[in-house]
């Protein structure tokens, strides 16, 4: 394994370098300040891949042209229940920004609510966008497809995205539960990160060129043929993140690249599909209960634990610590100044 040298930095120092380059990029001060705060928030809490690693992705997607960096979204109610946004070619999470006020009023009037979003690109953890509505004591779902790159159980070609989907519940007396998850058994950026640093996956999560399964990162980058997590199952949550991601929104299909090849980016502008529940429009008084009663059932139960808990003891240890971060790394962003 290689030894990878590292630098450590605050996290206020990452953000400040995270706006700096997307302001470079072309963005305004608000845009990239949202952008930057995503970043930095993938660095304090893990996988370090979707931080300072996604800048120089960024930065590509407006200088080829592919991205809008001075995007203006409009967000519309279409139905009592559901908020419909055009991401002006920009990042999902601007046109979401702007949606969040209105969807948790919605979700509190009906019980239920969506945003969904097309004309956009999403780069970032889908946590973040699903967090904010648990810390509103809503349960939220969260899906976006993305560049195929997955190849369904027995197939021999990428159909779907990574597909991720999130998932994020208050939890009373604590930080609310929130995980988010791939339809691939590994995200691509964390394939990247282990060839850049040298070593293998600790799983097959791909096919070679000989269309086996794999653990060597550089042969499943050059078939760029992910597999799905949990053979069939994984797939079948790829495809329901195609539905209600691409199709509810509709955004690109995660097979329809010929404009994201044609700026050679490394995303498609997909279709982002966020929902709201309001627990207490929902007739259980002891919803809370049952959150707490479900996690005290999880606590304790030998290594077993909390989904998404790992990155909250990652968080403290970062805001006390700071975050390693390849000198390579740094030194490749400086060139983005």
């Amino acid at each position: 394994m290689t030894e990878v040298s590292t630098k450590t930095l605050s996290l206020q120092e990452i953000r400040k370098l995270a706006k700096s380059v997307l302001v470079a990029s072309g963005m305004d001060d608000s845009s990239s300040e949202l952008i930057a705060e995503i970043v930095t928030k993938s660095e304090r809490d893990g996988p370090h891949s979707h931080g300072l690693r996604m800048l120089p992705v960024y930065v590509q997607s407006f200088s080829s042209g592919y991205a809008n960096p001075t995007a203006s979204p409009k967000v519309e109610r279409i139905a009592p229940g559901v908020l419909r946004g055009d991401g002006d070619n920009g990042y999902y999470q601007i046109a979401a920004s702007l949606a969040l006020d209105e969807l948790v009023a919605m979700a509190r009037e009906n019980g239920i609510a969506a945003f969904t979003c097309a004309n956009c690109h999403h780069l970032a953890g889908l946590r973040f966008d699903t967090e904010p509505l648990a810390e509103a004591g809503l349960v939220a779902l969260g899906v976006v497809n993305s560049l195929s790159m997955v190849v369904p159980q027995g197939g021999v070609r990428p159909v779907f995205g990574t597909n991720p989907m999130s998932f994020a519940c208050p939890r009373e007396g604590a930080e609310p539960v929130v995980w988010d998850q791939a339809s691939s058994m590994v995200a691509l950026m964390d394939i990247r990160m282990a060839a850049a640093e040298g070593h293998d996956l600790p799983r097959p999560a791909g096919l070679d060129t000989d269309g086996q399964p794999s653990t060597d990162p550089n042969a499943i980058l050059e078939t760029r043929s992910l597999l799905p997590f949990g053979e069939h199952k994984g797939a079948a949550i790829a495809f329901l993140v195609e539905i209600l991601g691409a199709a509810l929104a509709g955004g690109t299909l995660s097979v329809d690249n010929v404009d994201r090849e044609a700026h050679g980016a490394l995303n498609i502008k997909g279709g982002s599909t966020l929902i709201a529940i309001d627990p207490a429009r929902f007739g259980n008084a002891a919803f809370n209960d049952y959150v707490q009663r479900v996690c005290a059932e999880i606590e304790g139960n030998g290594a077993a634990r909390i989904p998404g808990d790992g990155r909250l003891k990652q968080r403290a240890k970062s805001e006390a610590e700071g975050v390693r971060v390849s000198t390579e790394l740094l030194s490749q962003l400086d060139e983005l100044l």
